[in-house]
């Protein structure tokens, strides 16, 4: 039986042996948002994902999302967790140790990255002997940019407060349990100071693509994709949730060649039959003509959804989006007025581009739904390959009030024993939760 502080310390070697230049987010959503990447392999995902960034223009969207993969092999692996409850315990207990601080089975390693809202960090169970990330956040500047649960009051309820809609966000996505969606495995809660502690299992392989590329996927393999990230949606949707930001970077590999879709900062619930949105975020080359054209006041979110993996299907098969401009207002021009082009190569099949014009049909009304696109005759290879049913995929997820109380677990103390410790083994001393300034 092997020794477990020597397997510690074999984890440390791999770690710093694998570990690249890792990039953090600066937004509040709580999906895993890092990426490990060779320093000099690294590229943006586009000019337009990129462009409020360098603009000071804004959609609500963060720049160069991506998301954390290690290639670390050998003892450390990543299990699967979907078809798995989240395991809720009423005692924490932490410790400062010579190996850093264990968080009751968590091992806290790492320090992968900081953003405006706090920090991720890279940690090791105990128990069962994987990798997780645990995202450490500001609660007062998570809460200014909330803007998950958003489901109409009834019934002469007082209107939730900003608390409410986090702890709400938190006990739906423990509940979300699919293998087509990253998994969020533990909430850690301390009252008494600003912090919020969440678990997620690690996707090791990283996203499906980095766009732009010249190096698209083969077609084959772009529709392996394309059926899991079909399947995660429609459980998304099942749920009355709008993703708002389907992208190649938000759509990650597990260690089985699943992908698994994540990143819900800008997502929304929503109560009957679809949501009615009203404000425009997400990443601006996957927006639709409806966002950004001006006229309306609010729009559907599922068509937008579909809109969204139209352009990244386009993205996997070519390697580009159909729609590019460094100017926003241009770029929203090409996006309502432009046709799509189809360069003549790399060479794809007439029943794929045929199944994206469907997807990218400028008038929501007459886009291509859920239901329609899982029996095209692309994604089913002319039937050979069926999908599955709606009711086989997806198993309705609804949230009390006791799931919202239950939603976390207390913890006693952790803003010295992790934070402090960890600016001064990286020799900085401004604590990352309350220095860096949020944008908006």
């Amino acid at each position: 039986m092997s020794n477990p502080a020597e397997n510690v310390k074999e984890f440390d070697d791999l770690v710093g042996k694998k570990l690249a230049k890792v990039s953090l987010n600066e937004r509040s959503d709580s999906g895993i948002t890092l990426s490990a990447i060779p320093v000099e392999n690294e590229h943006n995902e586009s000019d337009n994902d990129t462009w409020s960034h360098d603009s000071g223009a804004s959609c609500g969207a963060s720049p160069n999302h991506s998301k954390f993969a290690t290639s670390v092999q050998g003892m450390v692996s990543v299990s699967p967790l979907s078809l798995r409850k989240t395991l809720v315990s009423n005692k924490v207990k932490t410790a400062d140790i010579e190996d850093g601080t264990r968080l009751n089975q968590y091992l806290l390693k790492e320090d992968l990255g900081r953003g405006s809202y706090g920090m991720v960090k890279l940690v090791y169970n105990e128990d069962d002997n994987n990798l997780y990330a645990m995202k450490i956040m500001s609660k007062k500047k998570l809460l200014r940019q909330a803007g998950f649960a958003r489901r109409p009051m009834k019934g002469g309820k007082k209107p939730a407060t900003p608390l409410d809609r986090v702890y709400r966000e938190i006990a739906l996505l423990k509940k979300l349990d699919h293998p087509n969606v990253v998994k969020l495995v533990e909430v850690l809660d301390d009252p008494d100071d600003d912090s919020l502690y969440m678990v997620f299992e690690l996707m090791r392989e990283g996203e499906v693509l980095d766009v732009p590329t010249t190096e698209p996927l083969k077609e084959s393999v772009a529709r392996r994709y394309f059926r899991d990230v079909l399947l995660g949606l429609e459980y998304l949707h099942y749920q009355k949730i709008i993703h708002r930001d389907i992208k190649p970077s938000n759509l990650l590999l597990d260690d089985h060649n699943r992908v698994k879709i994540a990143d819900f900062g800008v997502s929304q619930e929503f109560s009957g039959g679809d949501a009615e949105i009203s404000s425009t975020v997400g990443t601006p080359a996957f927006l639709p003509p409806e966002a950004v054209s001006g006229v309306n006041d609010k729009f559907y979110g599922k068509p937008l959804d579909i809109w969204a993996l139209g352009i990244t299907l386009y993205s996997l098969v070519y390697g580009e989006t159909p729609f590019k401009s460094p100017h926003i207002l241009e770029l929203h021009e090409k996006i309502c007025n432009d046709d799509v082009i189809y360069p003549s190569t790399p060479k794809v099949s007439v029943e794929c581009r045929e199944l994206i014009s469907r997807m990218l049909t400028k008038d929501p009304a007459l886009r291509i739904t859920m239901k329609d696109i899982k029996v095209h005759r692309w994604v089913t290879q002319g039937g050979v390959t069926p999908m599955p049913s709606e009711t086989d995929n997806c198993q309705l997820v609804t949230v009390t009030d006791d799931d919202v109380r239950s939603c976390v677990k207390v913890i006693p103390k952790l803003k010295t024993l992790i934070l402090v410790k960890s600016m001064l083994k990286k020799h900085s001393f401004k604590n990352p939760l309350t220095s860096s300034q949020g944008k908006t």
